[in-house]
């Protein structure tokens, strides 16, 4: 019939009529093996196996090997580990271990008093301009993206923006600045949800309130260690961008001098 030439009835088809013998494994352990074999999955495994090099990597001794977790990083970091490695690759957590806790902990503090210290400034005139810019920019990211819509995150940003801009008046806020936030965020309120939840849905209002600062704080403390190397793209006459500029054209010079140099 034609439901006999549909592979999975032909399969189904040979199996029921084959001898009993050649079905029904002889003892349990033959029964074990038979059965792993049907259950093979090795891309299951591959992810298990990277898991377990993760995990060693980052907590299988007193001090985490950044060069080996930079080099597993390059394929994927597995979703359970992903905020540790990021803290860990930043620069925000120490290497060592046993400092780690301590660190967060100090750091979390750290930011929380720059909070205190700073944020209720922010509608004074010194202030004011930027708070505004901050103000305006946020409610624009990613407008389809619910989880940026939540008065709730929002709020979040105007602070780590605005303690941001405060701590570095060289620059001050840039436009652009409010979406190398989000990257951060996402990563560490993934950490913090329940499994399996979508995150770019997730009601952060249900979260409690000392895990959203936690989330907060490592936003803001990792935002910070990044533009600590790219700060310069962001002053007066951006010098980071004009030597980037040079390096390029000295680049494209050298390979293609020519044709592609001459014409740009």
């Amino acid at each position: 019939s034609a439901l006999k030439r549909l592979p999975f009835v032909s399969v189904v088809t040979s199996l029921t009529s084959s001898p009993a013998h050649l079905l029904l494994p002889s003892n349990h352990h033959q029964h074990n093996n038979l059965r792993e074999r049907l259950t093979h999955d090795p891309d299951r495994e591959r992810e298990s196996g990277r898991l377990e090099r993760f995990e060693e990597t980052l907590y299988g001794s007193r001090s985490a090997d950044v060069a080996e977790l930079r080099k597993l990083s390059w394929s994927g970091i597995p979703p359970k580990l992903r905020a540790d490695t990021w803290r860990t690759l930043n620069g925000y957590l120490p290497a060592n271990f046993d400092r780690r806790q301590e660190t967060l902990e100090r750091k979390r503090k750290e930011y929380w008093n720059f909070v205190k210290q700073y944020y209720h400034t922010r509608h004074e005139d010194q202030h004011s301009d930027t708070f505004r810019q901050i103000h305006i920019d946020i409610p624009r990211m990613a407008p389809l993206i619910s989880l940026l819509q939540q008065e709730v995150v929002q709020e979040m940003f105007e602070r780590i923006l605005f303690i941001w801009a405060i701590r570095h008046p060289a620059s001050g806020y840039v436009q652009g600045i409010n979406d190398l936030v989000i990257p951060f965020f996402v990563v560490f309120l993934s950490d913090v949800i329940p499994p399996g939840k979508a995150v770019d849905t997730y009601d952060v209002s249900a979260v409690p309130s000392c895990l959203c600062e936690g989330v907060e704080a490592d936003s803001f403390w990792c935002l910070s260690r990044l533009l600590d190397g790219i700060q310069d793209n962001y002053t007066f006459a951006q010098p980071g961008i004009q030597t980037r500029v040079t390096q390029l054209r000295e680049l494209v010079s050298r390979i293609d001098g020519e044709c592609l140099h001459s014409h740009v």
